[in-house]
């Protein structure tokens, strides 16, 4: 079902003050950046940045994001073993993603490349 991790995002408060912390302090080279999205290569993994999501009671922090082949089917497995799955899929440039979480309320992210929201109506 998962492929691999894709990307690990970091929900931030400051685009600008975490695009200079992990460019200026830590070194990294910078692959993009916007207001809504800057990333960073670690080797074959891809550290997002990202602004608080809408309505997170955490106020932040560390999501993994995972690659999968099929999300519908995802979704549809996750839902069948119980696991909530109301988050609407929502399109990247990257492709489509569908947030959820493990048994411990950690958050996740599946991502399919390569989609758009139409694939998924």
């Amino acid at each position: 079902m998962v492929q691999g991790l894709n990307t690990l995002i970091c929900q931030i408060s400051d685009m600008d003050r975490a695009v200079a912390f992990y460019r200026d302090v830590l070194g990294l080279s910078p692959r993009l950046v916007t207001p809504y999205w800057s990333d960073f290569m670690l080797g074959p993994i891809r550290l997002g940045l990202h602004p608080k999501f809408r309505g997170e009671a955490s106020g932040g922090g560390w999501i993994v994001g995972v690659e999968v082949a099929d999300l519908k089917a995802l979704r549809t497995r996750l839902s069948e073993a119980g696991y909530p799955t109301d988050h609407p899929y929502h399109e990247t440039p990257l492709g489509v993603v569908v947030d959820f979480a493990d048994p411990d309320g950690n958050p996740l992210q599946a991502i399919q490349l390569g989609t758009k929201m139409s694939d998924f109506a």
